[in-house]
């Protein structure tokens, strides 16, 4: 096996790791394999395998020339998948530092979209909880500014960032050996051996299995994602309720969100807390008659607001998709020659936004870390180590976060419960403990509660006048 060389990181190894992100899905089951072959007179051989949500690092003409890397993805081509996936919101100091590092912000900023930031939370009876909207971050001054950019354009953005060459299409890995990182495909051949195996491959990752018996389970939730292909012509009130950003509903132990896309199009994800089995049931039972279809996903939403109802009637093309999770804490014994990143390390529902940021930080700390054990004169795998001794830590803050948002959306009372949870959160951002000093004394949970549950029961009565007036009119 060839041994490790000394090369440059930022911005070639973070493109790298992006580049190895771009042709996956963070959420969808996907055959994606990574490896990275090194070569050269002064570090020991080490295999490694990342994967990302958001960014990757890109291999260019720019890498050493002792170094060589590997992309191996299942898909037979950048456009093969029909479900490119949704938008995501970009963090400062995860996503966007990530692209900043691999050099890539300046091309990325046209696909940003600050105005993406706007959210609604509402509850079934559409009482607006929460209007999060600031019209001044549209340049990105602001250090709180978290853009959108639709997956599919980070995606192109970074595949072309990386060496055509270094993409190996059609390739779905099998199996991993673990002990020279070998990589068997499901079509026959082979792969390595690699000094560096970087685990990129989701949800199922076959990296992992080297790594941990630790496997995802059925998180509880489940649901179907869909499309509403031209909202402003033929939906306009949907396009007003959703305003420029997000939507989203949180009641009876069921939500609902709607995302702007920078097409216009709107993303729909319909999320029940049921069991694991249930989208696709309902697919293979009814999913040839979209209107039958469509009365059935409704029936989880008995006693909603019409005007939230219109967005499922509206939606085409629904695809079923149980979610899967990771427990909160995993992480694994170090071994020489391989490691995780993204889903294939910790792999969390979508309810707080941070798996494709999460991934993108994977990506950039990695990189960071080989890039000082090689200045440092250190064995590559130093370098792994210390990447995966912070991970575990920062994975775990970010598992805990979704988990307890996890748990208030699909509540009872999701919408409210949701927004108490995040009085914590935006305390911990600040630096302050609530439940110490001088907070401790003020019951800011319980007065946001009933403030909340003040203008619930105030909605329910614009509901009802809403109502008796399209009745009458």
């Amino acid at each position: 096996m060839p041994h490790g060389c000394r090369y440059e990181t930022p911005p070639t190894a973070i493109k790298l790791l992006l580049g190895f992100w771009a042709t996956s899905d963070e959420y969808l089951i996907n055959g994606f394999s990574a490896a990275l072959r090194v070569s050269g007179p002064t570090m020991r051989g080490d295999s490694s395998r990342i994967k990302s949500s958001t960014a990757r690092i890109k291999a260019t003409e720019e890498s050493p020339k002792s170094t060589s890397q590997t992309i191996f993805e299942r898909d037979a081509s950048p456009n093969a998948r029909f479900f490119q996936g949704g938008t995501l919101d970009l963090h400062p100091e995860s996503g966007l530092a990530a692209l900043k590092k691999a050099g890539l912000y300046d091309a990325a900023h046209e696909h940003l979209r600050y105005d993406g930031e706007e959210m609604f939370i509402t509850d079934k009876n559409n009482t607006v909880l929460t209007h999060m909207q600031d019209l001044d971050k549209t340049s990105g001054d602001s250090e709180y500014a978290r853009p959108e950019i639709d997956r599919e354009d980070l995606k192109g953005l970074l595949l072309k960032s990386i060496n055509p060459e270094s993409i190996h299409w059609g390739k779905t890995l099998q199996s991993v050996g673990p002990s020279a990182g070998i990589l068997t495909f499901r079509d026959g051949p082979t792969a390595g051996p690699f000094d560096l195996v970087v685990g990129a491959d989701g949800a199922w990752s076959k990296v992992r299995d080297v790594l941990t018996d630790v496997r995802p389970c059925y998180s509880g939730i489940c649901g179907f994602e869909s499309t509403i292909p031209t909202s402003h012509e033929q939906y306009p009130k949907i396009s007003k309720i959703v305003g420029r950003g997000s939507y989203l509903v949180s009641s009876d132990h069921v939500n609902l969100t709607v995302q702007r896309m920078a097409n216009e199009s709107l993303k729909v994800g319909i999320w029940i807390a049921g069991n694991e089995t249930y989208p696709a049931d309902l697919m293979a039972a009814y999913g040839s008659d979209e209107a039958k279809l469509k009365d059935k996903v409704i029936e989880n939403y008995i006693g909603w607001a019409s005007d939230i109802l219109r967005c499922i009637r509206a939606s085409t093309n629904f695809r079923p998709w149980p979610l899967y999770e990771l427990p909160v804490g995993n992480t694994w014994d170090h071994r020489n020659g391989f490691t995780l990143i993204g889903d294939a390390a910790s792999l969390m529902t979508p309810f707080a936004g941070e798996g494709v940021n999460k991934a993108m930080a994977d990506s950039l700390e990695l990189a960071e870390a080989l890039e000082q054990a090689s200045h440092s004169g250190q064995d590559m795998d130093e370098g792994v180590r210390q990447y995966e001794t912070n991970m575990f830590p920062r994975a775990k803050r970010y598992q805990t976060l979704t988990q307890r948002n996890k748990v208030a959306m699909f509540s009872e009372n999701g919408a409210v419960n949701l927004m108490v949870g995040m009085v914590d959160l935006i305390a911990e951002e600040l630096g302050f403990n609530i439940d110490k000093g001088c907070l401790a004394w003020i019951p800011v949970r319980s007065v946001m509660f009933c403030w909340l549950s003040f203008w619930q029961k105030l909605g329910i009565w614009r509901r009802k006048a809403r109502e008796l007036f399209s009745s009458q009119s």
